[in-house]
């Protein structure tokens, strides 16, 4: 009966797999950031950047196919994502950077900016990046 409803209202539907798709992205940076801060000793700004990065393949491929649904051409598609998760990269980093000043630990500074930079990613995607003309 869920999985009925998620696919008989869109709104539903692209809700649920954005949170999966985006919670997968948020997964994998949140364990690459920490196990290049904590385990490697990588400072706090160069983890959350790899960490930002890396999911890129998985994460456009499960936002493209599941949450859009695009048909959008993956040559123009994945150019604008990668874009994007450059932006949010830098949003990432700076809010680690500032974290970081205020004497917060990796593991919450990770986390806060991951969600700002998810919430950031959804608009963007849906506005320009998927984006059906």
């Amino acid at each position: 009966m869920f999985l009925r409803s998620i696919t008989l209202n869109d709104g539903v539907r692209r809700t649920f797999f954005f949170l999966l798709a985006g919670g997968t992205g948020f997964l994998l940076y949140f364990c690459i950031s920490m196990v290049l801060h904590y385990g490697f000793r990588v400072g706090e700004v160069v983890s959350a950047i790899f960490g930002t990065l890396l999911p890129i393949p998985p994460t456009f491929w499960m936002q493209r196919r599941l949450t859009f649904q695009s048909d959008t051409p993956k040559r123009q598609a994945l150019p604008r994502y990668a874009v994007l998760q450059l932006g949010n990269a830098a949003v990432v980093s700076g809010l680690t950077a500032l974290g970081t000043k205020m004497g917060l630990s990796g593991g919450l500074i990770f986390l806060i900016a991951g969600v700002t930079g998810a919430l950031i990613s959804y608009v963007v995607q849906s506005k320009l990046v998927f984006h059906e003309n």
